[in-house]
């Protein structure tokens, strides 16, 4: 077996690459190829794929996992836990508020408070969206509603409505797994 090398020409030459194969005087038969036949190229062009590792990243091992997706989670949130720290923390500081436009205020205060408050529970891959809205209980009616496209087996939402004499607060906690 000897090693040849030739240089392409034509539209090719441009690329300068240099095809290597081996090949045998004494057999002139044809045999299958093999991947010692295969001509492979010293440098890569845009056609050809390496199988070195990307600059800068490693290529896992055989022996190591791969991240796949869960799409259930592997202990679903509890409502009942994240509606007892929303009511503490809701009847905790609206306790002696009196109504007034201080309370926009108030409510980012009382959603971010609740947020951290329920992140403790430590759920990995749920994300947390907090509504709060703190209105005057003077003659007025008021209505919420929300809609969203959601898993029912995973994703989930707890409320609190608090009142006390000058004002009304109701509480949204949407806990919405990620994937």
């Amino acid at each position: 077996m000897q090693k040849e090398e030739k240089q392409l020409k034509g539209p090719q030459e441009k690329m300068k690459s240099t095809i290597r194969w081996k090949t045998s005087k004494e057999e002139p038969q044809r045999k299958s190829r093999t991947s010692s036949q295969i001509p492979i190229p010293r440098r890569c062009s845009s056609t050809w794929m390496m199988k070195k590792e990307p600059r800068g990243q490693k290529l896992p091992d055989q022996d190591e996992k791969l991240i796949h997706y869960q799409t259930i989670p592997e202990r679903r949130f509890s409502t009942d836990r994240a509606h007892e720290i929303i009511k503490h923390i809701v009847d905790e500081r609206l306790e002696t508020v009196e109504y007034s436009c201080s309370c926009s205020g108030i409510s980012k205060e009382l959603s971010d408070c609740i947020k951290t408050a329920v992140k403790k529970l430590l759920y990995d891959r749920y994300k947390l969206v907090c509504y709060v809205a703190i209105g005057q209980l003077k003659d007025s009616v008021v209505n919420c509603s929300s809609r969203a496209i959601w898993s029912p087996t995973s994703d989930t939402f707890t409320e609190y409505i608090y009142k006390n004499r000058s004002l009304f607060a109701v509480c949204i906690l949407f806990a919405v797994y990620k994937e």
